[in-house]
């Protein structure tokens, strides 16, 4: 579709220019000229304004600017074309010939898996981090959003020819896993009979961690009572943040998102990258001493305040890992690096930008995009409240889980890959539980799903009928006459743009809305006529093309987002 409109462009400026020659439009330059889709076949392809924007600078009403330009344009001469009508105050509704839809379907026919992909990358390398939980507990459904999103956009962006990796940064340094150590220990000692002890202030009440304890309870006893009360809490620290990563990886491999790349905070900071970073930024005269700490000058990149990056203690806060850590992806090769964050990291954008800045690297080399929040909604419509510190909170197995209850295992993991991708990345997203398990219509996933297996039963029959597909070439696709079919090409011809477009805006969401689009134009196409018909060959072969078409780009969309590709339901 992008090289039609290229196409017509093309067309539309030689009118404007040849107008300009004779004298007919007094303008000084040919504008650039936006299209659109029209809201219905009737009104032709595409519809362009063109000739209201130029009235002003003409001098004339829009509709004979319309009229002047229309003028010019030999249809002879542009086969292309097969009429141009004048719409509205000025609009220019353009109807292609019929050769450009099937031109749609030699390539799909052609291209098959690869129908959608393009090269526009052109080998660029590029690092999306995405998830990083940290790991005291089990991923929550924030965290499964993330994950959809990120798997999808790495898809994208190898789909339309760049190199693109899936990357996990484990923080396992920290407050936050000697928080978990000590919460560990304080569950352990009570699983020995130990009594008034209570969870650290931030601690980690989950009933995960007390049943952790106790199963180290039941494999050593009291053995560890043996150690002093630090080599013990360093001990849980440990074995916890190697039991929870673990239980994390076994949760995002059952999620279908396998990252290709795990890096480490504990090696960022013991690698000595964090002390170069300092070093440079003592260098360049970014940091100063006050108070007993040493802070960096962020006032002079326009924030409000100046922040900390070494406190009394001696020890790093975690924007100097952080910017040691992009120091080591931009080492790495990466072209661009794209960090997925969750709604609580908003405020660390600006900071984290500005000290990948400090250590002179390029603006645009570093994007962050926030995943906003997801809210889960139970069957009364009630949003339930989460938090993996109060141990309040929902995570993605038990989600999973739940919607395998209903639907088994492999459409669970469809279902909730489709819901977190249903919304913009930067929109609140409430994970309606009931609607989700609904094995019907209304759920959308199972609605396109239900496209792909309806193509896959008409080929079935179709080999039960003895009727083989001919090649292309031996196929009259002008057999393809109803407005119905017309319009399911139009739509599988925006496909390549939709993924394009999807990769460069970091819109994952435009995926899924295209599928159920798509699907929503071929279910009625189903329903109201008949594909297989003996008495018609010619139409039956060129209706089994179509169909073809429509089953190849359902299974391409499909697999891009993640979700599985079922041949019958």
């Amino acid at each position: 579709m992008d090289g039609i409109k290229e196409e017509i462009n093309n067309i539309l400026e030689g009118a404007i220019r040849k107008a300009i020659e004779i004298g007919e439009l007094q303008i000084s330059e040919v504008p650039t000229i936006p299209f659109s889709p029209t809201k219905t076949p009737e009104h032709g392809d595409l519809a362009t304004p063109v000739a209201l924007g130029l009235a002003k600078q003409a001098k004339l009403p829009p509709k004979q600017i319309a009229e002047t330009i229309k003028k010019h344009v030999d249809l002879d001469e542009h086969p292309i074309i097969r009429n141009i009508e004048i719409a509205g105050p000025g609009f220019l509704n353009v109807y292609l010939s019929n050769d450009w839809l099937f031109d749609t379907l030699q390539a799909i026919y052609e291209l098959e898996e690869n129908y959608g992909t393009c090269n526009k990358g052109m080998g660029e390398r590029i690092q999306i981090e995405f998830v990083s939980a940290n790991p005291t507990g089990p991923l929550n459904i924030v965290s499964g959003r993330a994950a959809a999103v990120g798997d999808t956009l790495v898809n994208l962006f190898n789909a339309v020819g760049y190199d693109a990796i899936r990357e996990y940064y484990v923080n396992d340094a920290g407050g936050q896993v000697e928080k978990l150590g000590e919460s560990i220990d304080i569950r352990y000692r009570q699983a020995l009979g130990e009594e008034k002890l209570e969870i650290p202030e931030g601690g980690y009440q989950g009933d995960y961690v007390q049943e952790f304890a106790e199963a180290i309870v039941d494999e050593n006893g009291d053995d560890h009572l043996k150690l002093s009360q630090d080599e013990r809490i360093a001990y849980f620290r440990d074995i916890g943040i190697e039991y929870l990563l673990g239980q994390q990886k076994v949760s995002l491999e059952r999620f279908r998102v396998c990252f290709d790349v795990w890096s480490s905070e504990k090696a960022i900071r013991e690698s000595g990258k964090p002390d170069e970073i300092i070093e440079m930024f003592r260098e360049k005269k970014y940091l100063y001493e006050a108070d007993g700490a040493t802070w960096f000058r962020m006032t002079d990149f326009g924030d409000d305040k100046d922040c900390v990056v070494i406190r009394t203690n001696g020890e790093y806060t975690y924007f100097v890992p952080d910017a040691a850590y992009h120091r080591d992806k931009y080492d790495r090769g990466f072209h661009k690096v794209i960090d997925l964050f969750g709604p609580d990291h908003q405020g660390h954008v600006f900071r984290l930008k500005n000290f990948v800045k400090a250590l002179g690297l390029e603006d645009d080399w570093l994007e962050v995009d926030i995943i906003q929040q997801v809210n889960l909604v139970d069957s009364d419509g009630t949003r339930l409240d989460m938090s993996k510190r109060s141990g309040q909170f929902f995570t993605l197995d038990s989600l999973i889980d739940e919607l395998a209850d209903a639907v088994g295992e492999q459409f669970a993991v469809d279902v909730a890959r489709y819901f977190f991708l249903m919304r913009a990345n930067n929109t609140h997203l409430d994970f309606n539980v009931e609607l989700a398990i609904t094995q019907a219509n209304e759920n959308p996933v199972f609605y396109i799903q239900y496209a792909h297996a309806r193509c896959c039963s008409i080929f079935q029959q179709a080999k039960e009928q003895q009727i083989k597909l001919r090649s292309l070439d031996d196929i009259d696709l002008e057999y393809l006459t109803e407005p119905s079919e017309h319009e399911l090409i139009r739509k599988l011809a925006e496909y390549p743009s939709i993924v394009l477009s999807s990769a460069e805006g970091r819109e994952a969401h435009r995926i899924p809305h295209y599928l159920h689009e798509l699907s929503g134009l071929f279910h009625p196409f189903y329903n109201q006529h008949r594909v297989l018909d003996t008495d018609n060959m010619d139409r039956t072969q060129a209706r089994l093309i179509l169909i073809q078409s429509v089953q190849t780009v359902l299974a391409n969309g499909l697999r891009l987002i993640g979700i599985s590709v079922p041949e019958s339901m």
